[in-house]
């Protein structure tokens, strides 16, 4: 489990089932296509110290925007509404809950790609930056 502050909200992510996993996967490739070579900017900034994190992340928000700005417009949103929905958000009582896209981002549209990035990261990093071992990439970087 990981989580982020992004602008003035906490959103938690935690593993997908696999085959979810793969599903989301396998779309997010096949929506990409040529683009993939844009993936390491996402996951550069795993497991690095904080200044490496801030420039990787503004990167992997440039990459997400360029990767997402390709595809029509349906399917970008769909595909976006799909990997921000796998995120929690963390609500004024302190339980966390679902995102759901109208709902916590209607207002907000800043924070959707910095979300999809952060569940990106989370999700798939060690697959498309080729990691090798097991465990997320938070527990890696806190061991």
């Amino acid at each position: 489990m990981a989580e982020k502050k992004i602008g003035s909200r906490t959103f938690k992510v935690e593993p997908l089932l696999a085959t979810e996993a793969i599903r989301l996967q396998m779309r997010l490739v096949k929506a990409i296509g040529p683009a993939i070579s844009r993936l390491p900017e996402i996951f550069a900034g795993i497991g690095k110290d904080a200044a490496a994190k801030e420039k990787a992340n503004g990167a992997a928000v440039s990459a997400m925007a360029d990767i997402i700005g390709k595809m029509e417009p349906d399917d970008a949103a769909d595909l976006v509404k799909d990997i921000v929905q796998v995120a929690m958000i963390k609500r004024p009582s302190g339980a966390y809950d679902q995102v759901d896209m109208d709902g916590d981002f209607t207002g907000s549209l800043g924070d959707i790609i910095p979300v999809a990035t952060f569940v990106l990261q989370e999700q798939f990093a060690e697959v498309f930056s080729g990691a090798r071992g097991s465990g997320s990439p938070a527990t890696r970087a806190r061991a």
